[in-house]
């Protein structure tokens, strides 16, 4: 949909954050700080820190460079622009004293050809604003040294843009670097670790011969000690770390690690430029092939590229969805789209006729709705609103839609993949396949019917009862029971363990095996949480194909019902207090139309729809889409598990690097894949380093709906309110300065003081804490099981109508929701006052 950007702040043009969105594009970044910097949101051990742009970098040698021969010496010496010293300034005062690294990122470094490895200026310890700005300089001279041409002109490379990063200096009581593959032999199996005593510049200087450790198959062999800085354990943990990052990237990498009370950190991460292995994966550019029309990264979806095997499923049934839901309600769209541009996946509202144009003024409008498609359009538009196509949805959801996709779902959940023929297989797949096709139909028709009825609710309140949304919205409190039933079925599970101490107990320590020393201990136990994960674990935690269902996660559940019991949740007490206040919200709404029957009755009619609607925001995604996922990811890691078996790929994992035309073909003639699996993460390797840009095209002015006929303007004002509503883009897109006192849109009304926890993705579920104040980007529906845990929500983007709001309000959880720049501003541990009804958060004890 479109975005209004009036009212969005400017970004800084010299210093980002490390966390900030823009940090991902290597042309503002360079690629050094746009790694770490996906790295760090993604939960990897990153310290934060600041970017000094690109920008900045340009201001300053523009300014200062008039000789070209003496580019390094004028550069070093002249002082920065006032403006690029006032930026750095500001960003620097929450380092206080702090002793600091400045390092370079420059737009050509950490490539896969060319690193430039050791090449560029870093200079560490630095302390105070002059001695920054010192090694700023420094450090951008840099790049115009002798030895970085001639590097240049090697490796026929342009002369490069510089960032720097900048973070806190880690206390290393031991410092290296790690490879995921031999640089000598070229070895994929093995990963070897070199390690010194205290900070890493000692390794890379040469000065001292590090130690040297080879890992193979979770054994950890010391070939050489003379630093003696590491333990076996720890070497193991540098491995695991290093592989991680590989996964991640799809190709072997080299990074720099630091260990600093009894904590490892990830410092920087690059693709390996040296293997000897002549089968090793290389990065393999792809096209960025421009379409025509408004382009928006469609990244409250897909917040990172999708493997081939998801692309190839998820945005066709997508699309498909989007097209029938415009047809079938008459708006004035061809269809909404989805589709990749470079590898990542973008979004835009198609105009009728597939071309895209300013949208004509009012008395133009009156004009063109007498030509025969839009009169098409109008027509079935308002045929739709006579024949309550909403509504009927609303209601074939509730009798019929939802009971038929639970029993096809159960039926292939519950059919035994490792028995079935490999023509059996990819019949399950196919109908799988079939399925999410036309439950993504069904999701976005019930999208559709959801935005005009709770439209139709909310201005009716503003209209009878002068009310606004929080008020219309708290008459259909408790109502969304899918959102809270993972969490209530928890809490069953959570108020079993309480009774055994023995139960209690096992949960102390928390690991892979803790499920089965419970289950052992328990029966009743062992079947209640089996019934738990089959009930609510068959789903995805994201739209992803590879990334893992609840299901095989079951240490985080059980981590869940440790702090439900440390928090005291109590989900019957929770669900009366709710009834309550929807009864007496209700009833005082009824009581200021007791006088107005026709108002009156028009007022319970439309609550009545509303009441039916309602639930259904939260409870059709749980069946047209999370579990249908899930189900193809099982059904794709039993073809992997088969090609695997059959040395047709590598690794199980492999299968998501094939579409699924070329997974099921491969099952049935035994093709082998090893090449374009290796060619896939090659390109995924060059996507991931190569973000691209937020939008594509000229940003089209918000339409006018005014010359519209009444019934069909309401249509098109309630798809704009709801879009609104659930994504807040002009609220979301703001950037804060204060980090003291942040400001958003008032989700939940209550107030709670509790610790900081920045949660930035669905792999951080573990670190939460009973009584956290959960931070975090947004939130899906999967992320309910953390609601009964937690003190307070906060969210960087959505509004009131979006997922994390309507759960914050089921859970009676103070929240505010489009804060910004929220996960940037705010870090661990700080105690911060969350004020639902005023939207603030406010840092304590200043």
């Amino acid at each position: 949909m479109i975005k209004n950007n009036a009212g969005q702040q400017e970004e800084s043009k010299y210093v980002l954050t490390l966390r900030a969105p823009e940090v991902a594009f290597p042309d503002q970044a360079g690629i050094k700080a746009a790694n770490l910097s996906r790295l760090l949101v993604l939960g990897f051990p990153v310290p934060d820190g600041i970017v000094i742009t690109t920008t900045a970098f340009k201001a300053h040698v523009s300014a200062a460079v008039t000789n070209p021969e003496q580019a390094i010496d004028e550069i070093e010496k002249k002082s920065l622009p006032p403006s690029v010293e006032e930026a750095i300034r500001l960003a620097l005062a929450p380092f206080g004293n702090t002793p600091l690294a400045v390092r370079s990122s420059g737009v050509a470094e950490d490539l896969a050809g060319a690193s430039f490895a050791g090449q560029y200026e870093t200079v560490l310890g630095v302390r105070g604003n002059t001695a920054v700005f010192d090694a700023v300089r420094k450090c951008w001279a840099s790049a115009f040294s002798h030895h970085i041409r001639t590097y240049q002109a090697a490796w026929e490379l342009v002369s490069g843009q510089m960032a720097l990063l900048i973070q806190p200096l880690i206390e290393a009581d031991a410092a290296g670097v790690a490879f995921t593959a031999n640089p000598v032999t070229g070895d994929c199996s093995e990963t070897v670790v070199s390690a010194v005593r205290g900070l890493g510049d000692r390794l890379v200087s040469g000065l001292v011969s590090p130690d040297e450790w080879l890992v193979q198959e979770e054994q950890a062999i010391c070939r050489s000690a003379p630093e003696g800085a590491l333990k076996e354990r720890e070497v193991l943990a540098i491995a695991e770390l290093a592989r991680q990052v590989e996964a991640h990237y799809g190709v072997p990498q080299d990074i720099e690690w630091a260990l600093g009370n009894g904590k490892l950190y990830l410092l920087q991460a690059r693709p390996i430029t040296t293997l000897s292995n002549t089968e090793a994966v290389e990065t393999v550019p792809v096209p960025v092939e421009l379409p025509s029309g408004y382009w928006e990264r469609a990244d409250s979806h897909y917040p990172q590229p999708l493997y081939p095997l998801t692309r190839s499923i998820l945005l066709p049934a997508a699309n498909q969805g989007f097209r029938r839901m415009c047809a079938e309600f008459g708006l004035l769209y061809e269809t909404a789209e989805e589709r990749e541009i470079g590898g990542w996946v973008y979004l835009r509202t198609v105009p009728l006729g597939g071309k895209d144009r300013q949208p004509p003024p009012d008395w133009l409008l009156r004009l063109l709705i007498h030509l025969p498609p839009l009169r098409a359009r109008i027509r079935n538009c308002e045929e739709a609103l006579r024949a309550d196509k909403a509504g009927k949805w609303i209601e074939q959801w509730h009798t019929k839609l939802k009971n038929n996709l639970m029993k096809r779902l159960v039926d292939l959940r519950d059919t035994n993949l490792q028995v079935l023929s490999a023509e059996s297989l990819a019949k399950h797949t196919a109908a799988l396949n079939l399925l999410l096709r036309e439950s993504q139909e069904i999701h976005m028709m019930l999208n559709q019917s959801l935005n005009q009825l709770l439209a139709e609710f909310v201005f009716t309140c503003r209209d009878l009862l002068g009310w606004n949304e929080e008020q219309a919205f708290d008459m259909l409190i408790g109502l969304s029971e899918k959102s809270s039933a993972p969490s209530l079925a928890l809490a069953r599970l959570a108020q079993l363990v309480r009774e055994k101490p023995v139960l209690v107990n096992l949960l102390q320590q928390i690991d892979q095996h803790t499920t089965k020393r419970m289950a052992a201990a328990d029966a009743d136990f062992a079947e209640l949480f089996a019934e738990y994960q089959r009930e609510f674990g068959c789903r995805t935690i994201r739209y992803e194909l590879a990334d893992p269902a609840l299901a095989e996660t079951p240490d985080l559940f059980l981590k869940l019902i440790s702090d439900q019991i440390k928090r005291g949740y109590d989900p019957e007490e929770n669900n009366r207090l709710l009834e309550e206040k929807r009864a007496r919200l209700v009833d005082q709404a009824n009581r200021l139309l007791s006088g107005r029957p026709v108002e009156r009755e028009r007022f319970e009619r439309i609550l009545d729809r509303a009441e039916r609607a309602y639930p259904v925001r939260e409870e059709h995604g749980f069946y047209d889409t999370s579990v249908p996922l899930a189900l193809l990811r099982f059904a794709a890691l039993e073809i992997g598990n088969r090609l695997v078996k059959h040395k047709q790929i590598a690794e199980q994992a492999d299968v998501f690097f094939l579409v699924l035309d070329e997974a099921l073909s491969a099952l049935g003639n035994g093709a082998v894949q090893h090449e374009l699996v290796s060619r896939r993460k090659g390109e995924r390797a060059w996507v991931l380093a190569h973000p691209g840009s937020a939008s594509y095209g000229k940003l089209p002015q918000a339409p006018s709906f005014a010359a519209l006929p009444a019934k069909v303007r309401f249509v098109h004002e309630a798809v704009f309110w709801s879009y609104e509503r659930v994504f807040a883009t002009t609220a979301s897109g703001r950037r804060q300065a204060d980090a003291q006192l942040l400001k958003g849109i008032a989700a939940s009304a209550g107030r709670y003081t509790g610790p900081v926890r920045v949660i930035l993705d669905e792999s951080e579920f573990h670190k939460i804490q009973a009584g956290d104040v959960l931070i975090c980007p947004i939130t899906s529906p999967v992320w309910s099981v953390l609601f009964p845990i937690v003190g307070a929500l906060v969210t960087d983007s959505g509004g009131f109508l979006s997922h994390s709001a309507i759960i914050a309000r089921e859970y009676r959880i103070p929240a505010v929701v489009a804060a910004g720049n929220a996960t940037q501003l705010l870090r661990d541990g700080q105690v911060v006052t969350v004020d639902g009804l005023a939207g603030t958060i406010t840092v304590e004890g200043l």
